[in-house]
């Protein structure tokens, strides 16, 4: 038995056709797998460097927050200073203000001293000068009653 000439044409073209068929999808399965591998490589990259820019946030936090209490401590620092150093102006502010008020009274009080003893010089005075007119008055009398008598 023959085979029949267009049977095994047809089946020649078949398996040609086949071959182009495999050929084609070994071409479409090996650039799938060059797409998946640059999906897969680009996907990796693109994680990492997602990775290493959250690790510098999280480096970056974490210095902030270890920094966080050194600052407060240094703002509290300063208040403290500030509070401190207020407490002190006061105080010298309140020491000059008592010396004022003590120089004050003393000033006063020997501006009193003063007027008491020019009063008393001026009453001492007065005394001796009404005493010198008495005493003027009463010559003038005894002398004209002599001169009368």
């Amino acid at each position: 038995m023959k085979p029949d000439p267009v049977n095994v044409a047809g089946t020649a073209a078949e398996i040609l056709e086949l071959k182009k068929t495999v050929f084609v999808l070994r071409e479409t399965l090996e650039q799938a797998r060059v797409d998946a591998a640059e999906a897969v490589r680009n996907g990796v990259s693109e994680a990492n460097a997602e990775i290493v820019q959250l690790k510098a946030t999280v480096v970056a936090l974490r210095d902030e927050l270890q920094e966080w209490p050194l600052r407060r401590d240094e703002a509290q620092r300063q208040a403290q200073n500030a509070n401190l150093d207020e407490i002190r102006q006061l105080k010298e502010t309140i020491a000059a203000l008592r010396q004022a008020l003590e120089e004050s009274q003393v000033s006063k009080d020997y501006a009193l001293a003063a007027a008491q003893a020019q009063a008393q010089a001026q009453r001492l005075q007065f005394q001796a000068a009404v005493c010198a007119l008495r005493d003027q008055l009463e010559a003038a009398h005894v002398q004209r009653s002599r001169s009368e008598s």
